[in-house]
């Protein structure tokens, strides 16, 4: 085919709309069975903590303790992570599950330029969610006492019960379903169009004879009741 004619083309991609029309209502109706049918709902639970200085003799917080703090950041996410604080997690709550699945369910994270680290775990349970958010954060703010011999985490919020899944986002996925449907169709369409060797126009025939064309017959239409 020769050059790309785009009113040729658009004239063909309007005749071949209810061949899109299909592909769209098919990917709007792969998302739903996607998200209602297929899809997993998964649930996060967050807590925050902070690292402040806890000393009963002397409430003042120097700069050295700001610095401390943040430099203790780091270290501290990965010791939340660490077997020593989840097989024990594991333990008091009595929950059927291994450290190695734990650990792939619990992400933490700290805030830039502060001493607040958030413990965020993923669940099917958005209840079992909470309660292990909560439990890592009593143990370990436990533990951090006896492996640095100080007091300094305190737990800034609980976590809470979430009752819409993370990983869901209805209005999203339909849009994504239909707009896939909508573009797979018009690449097909694209390509029809492209490897089209039929014979369309008068400039068609130039183009494959190399000869002009010197004059062309109207398709004739019957009209209803005439004569023949």
């Amino acid at each position: 085919m020769g050059e790309l004619d785009l009113f040729e083309f658009l004239h063909y991609y309007s005749n071949k709309i209810l061949f899109v029309l299909l592909f769209v209502v098919i990917g709007f109706i792969g998302s739903y069975i996607f998200t209602f049918s297929t899809q997993v709902p998964i649930y996060e639970s967050k807590t925050s903590l902070v690292l402040t200085k806890n000393d009963n003799n002397n409430a003042t917080i120097t700069q050295n303790d700001i610095t401390l703090n943040k430099n203790l950041v780091p270290t501290y996410r990965e010791i939340i992570k660490s077997r020593r604080i989840l097989e024990q997690v594991i333990g008091n709550m009595n929950i059927n599950i291994n450290y190695e699945t734990l650990t792939k369910n619990v992400e933490v994270s700290s805030i830039e330029n502060t001493e607040l680290i958030v413990i965020s775990v993923y669940d099917e349970n958005n209840k079992l969610a909470k309660s292990i958010a909560d439990e890592i954060a009593t143990v370990f703010k436990k533990e951090i006492v006896d492996i640095y011999s100080i007091e300094n985490i305190s737990i800034i919020d609980e976590a809470q019960v979430s009752e819409k899944p993370y990983n869901v986002n209805v209005l999203k996925q339909f849009v994504i379903g239909a707009g896939l449907g909508f573009l797979i169709s018009s690449l097909i369409v694209a390509l029809f169009f492209y490897f089209d060797d039929t014979i369309k126009t008068e400039e068609d025939i130039e183009q494959k004879i190399g000869l002009p064309v010197l004059g062309s017959v109207p398709k004739y239409t019957k009209k209803k009741g005439g004569n023949k």
